[in-house]
């Protein structure tokens, strides 16, 4: 398995391509596509949460509470990048509207 360069998850790299209108609408469809991976893996730890405390398996439930905590922070980063793509893209509306 080849492993990404660390060029390429860096936040400098989604800055420059998020500001070009050709990558801007990949960016936003792979943010949305990750995001929701995430909120399913979230939504999945948090039922396991109750699935297994229920059943008095007390090593699960930590362990699917580590699931839902870290799927959960990383979902929250790419929201945040899509709530900044769609900033810039009214943006750039706004700036089309006022130019015609």
């Amino acid at each position: 398995m080849k492993l990404p360069r660390l060029e390429d998850l860096n936040s400098e790299r989604f800055l420059n391509e998020a500001f070009d209108a050709e990558f801007h609408d990949k960016w936003e469809r792979d943010a949305k596509m990750r995001r929701n991976i995430y909120l399913w893996l979230f939504l999945t730890g948090f039922a396991c949460i109750f699935i297994t405390a229920f059943t008095n398996q007390m090593t699960l439930c930590i362990l699917s509470l580590f699931l839902a905590t870290v799927s959960l922070v990383v979902m929250t980063k790419y929201d945040t990048q899509l709530f900044f793509l769609r900033i810039l893209k009214l943006r750039e509306e706004k700036r089309a509207e006022e130019n015609t």
